[in-house]
This record gives structure tokens, sequence and C-alpha cells, in this order.
């Protein structure tokens, strides 16, 4: 048997060395979002020394980040390079003014979320710890099923992503974690009708989340706004109104177009920019 290497692609060309960062970088795709040394050569399809110095080179340049579980994730630098659409800064920054309010009204985390392929992945994510670093954060992941804006964007979702997704098998997390395709269509049923999610006790027993479609110039939902809470010290229902009104506004801001800034939302770039 040949010795591995990583200079040739699957159809047989040359690897460039771009083309392996990436490939490492497209492995974050993967696993949740959080893998370990030997998950990114596996799904990368690199060679552990080729990883490990790749890998060393763009924590550097601050493209990842390490845990102290020894998992790796995708930095908020990524993020921001992968931000830098026109279709997808408008959205953030129309959006944001909006999730701030929430955010200060409530005292609790505030998402704003789209979907992934199977995941729901966090564009924005404030919360009274900014030093968290679970799945939650910008840019982290989780499976549509676990999470209130995951299911949002999987009830407004084509039927085809809704059949492929149910035909492969659902994680489970929790005993309340809903894991069987016909009680899950049941559920995305009522999350159509009421226009909202609650997922208590999917992910974790002590937490819950709230979520409530974003909708588009054409009506389509593409993304959805969420808030995070603790199982004994809140009622979802009664956080329900205030995520949907915040996802009714974030809609109606983007309906109108506006092609200035919100003021708010440069306050709020400024300031954590440190420059006020």
């Amino acid at each position: 048997m040949s010795e591995r290497t990583d200079d040739v692609t699957p159809s047989g060309g040359k690897r460039t060395a771009a083309a392996r960062v990436l490939a490492l970088l497209g492995a974050f795709s993967r696993g949740g979002g959080s893998l370990t040394l030997s998950e990114i050569s596996r799904y990368a399809d690199l060679t552990l020394t080729t990883t490990h110095r790749l890998v060393k080179e763009v924590l550097e340049w601050g493209g990842l980040e390490l845990d102290d579980t020894g998992h790796y994730r995708l930095s908020s630098k990524i993020l921001d390079l992968a931000s830098s659409s026109t279709q997808a800064l408008q959205l953030r920054e129309t959006a944001l003014p909006h999730l701030v309010e929430l955010h200060r009204r409530t005292g609790l985390t505030v998402h704003l979320s789209v979907r992934d392929g199977d995941n729901v992945m966090y564009l924005e994510a404030l919360r009274a710890h900014p030093n968290y670093s679970g799945e939650n954060r910008i840019g982290g992941r989780l499976p549509l099923h676990v999470t209130a804006t995951g299911l949002v964007l999987l009830a407004f979702s084509d039927e085809e992503v809704l059949e492929g997704y149910l035909s492969e098998p659902l994680k489970r997390y929790t005993s309340e974690t809903i894991t069987d395709p016909a009680a899950l269509r049941a559920y995305l049923r009522n999350v159509r009708k009421n226009g909202s999610s609650i997922a208590s006790k999917f992910v974790v027993m002590e937490a819950g989340s709230v979520g409530a479609p974003v909708k588009g110039l054409d009506g389509t939902v593409e993304t959805a706004v969420g808030m995070v809470y603790l199982t004994k010290d809140y009622d979802p229902c009664r956080l329900v109104d205030q995520v949907r009104a915040t996802a009714n506004r974030i809609s109606h801001s983007l309906r109108e177009r506006k092609t200035n800034l919100d003021p708010r939302t440069i306050d709020f770039n400024r300031r954590h920019a440190g420059l006020i």
C-alpha cells in the first residue's frame, strides 16, 4: 500500500497549498464545528503532520480557537470574513439594533441564526457573559432539531430539505429531545402555525430556548431570532411574544431596505471596537 500523501486530490490532480488550507477550514462543517486534531485530519483528508502544521499557522493568524478540551473551532475572525458579503452584512447590521434592544430589556442571551446544512449557525450572539465559548456562540453550530431557531428554520424550509433531514437519525441530547420523525413533523406544523418555537430542555435539562422567524422580502424564512433561558427561572411562554416582536421588527426593517445604518448599530460597533 502506498503512503498517504496530501499532494494528490481524489481525482488524481495536484493538490495546492491553498487547497489544503481550504480543506482544513471545510472540515469544520462536520462534527458540530468543534474538532480535535485527528478529526480535522480525517475530515480534511490530510496527514496528521500536515494538519498539525496548518492548524498551528491558522491558529497564529487568528482563524481558529483552541478550548480547554483540546478541540478547535473557527474563530469570529473567519465569521467576519464570511459575513463581508453585502447581503449577510446588511442582514446583521439591520438586525443588530433590535437584538441589542431585546438583550438589554431581558438580560438574556439573544441569537441571530441561519441554516447551514443540517445545522443552525449563529451569526450573532449577545449575552451577559461575553467569554462564553459553547456551541451557541458566534459561528457555533448545533443540529437543527435541538434549538428553537433551528426548529423555526426547519419548519419554514422546503419539503425536500425537511425530508432529507428526517431521513437521517436524529441525535438525542436529553430525554426531552424530539428524535421521532413523526413527532418532529407534528411539532414543526405547530411552529409554522404559531410563528414561534420553544425548545425546552432539548440540549441540556437546565436550559431552553425560544425562536421566531425573520421573513425576507419574498416572505421566505432564512433567518431566525432566538433567546436562551434557564428553565428554573423563566416561563418560556412569557418570552415568546418578545422574541416574535423582535423578529417582526427585523423583518419590517429588511423590507424597508434602508441604505443608511441605524445609529444604534453604529454606536454598538464603535463601542465594541473600543472607539468610544
